[in-house]
């Protein structure tokens, strides 16, 4: 998977993350969903330091800051 599509992929996931208001519509807005899928790249960027994994795991992260 490109690190575009993974981006992609990762704020799609976090779209579905079960926030609910009262008329049952999801209330997960763009911007928090980006700040979530962000959050979690950089913990695995912490982790991938020093590895094969850590430039995918960059990448990732600049095309999530382009969405």
């Amino acid at each position: 998977m490109t690190p575009k599509e993974k981006a992609e992929s990762l704020l799609a996931l976090m779209y579905d993350v079960d926030f609910w208001d009262d008329e049952d519509q999801p209330t997960m807005q763009h911007h928090h969903a980006k700040k979530c899928a962000l959050i979690a790249v950089d913990e695995l960027i912490l982790d991938a330091y020093n590895n094969y994994y850590y430039n995918y795991w960059q990448e990732v992260k600049q095309e999530i800051e382009k969405l």
